[in-house]
């Protein structure tokens, strides 16, 4: 992503840092960064009832 964007490693590391605590996005280890649920800060809510 830094090199994408140009910017240094560590800036790109702050950023999502800053994003995480604002609850923006979620991590999953192993998986990668997401973006956030903006209703729970979590993953999407799927709905079981329409299955």
């Amino acid at each position: 992503m830094a090199e994408e964007f140009g910017i240094a490693k560590g800036t790109a590391r702050r950023v999502i840092n800053e994003l995480l605590k604002a609850g923006d996005v979620y991590t999953v280890l192993g998986k990668g960064t997401f973006v956030a649920d903006p209703e729970t800060g979590g993953p999407p809510r799927r709905d079981t009832e329409d299955e």
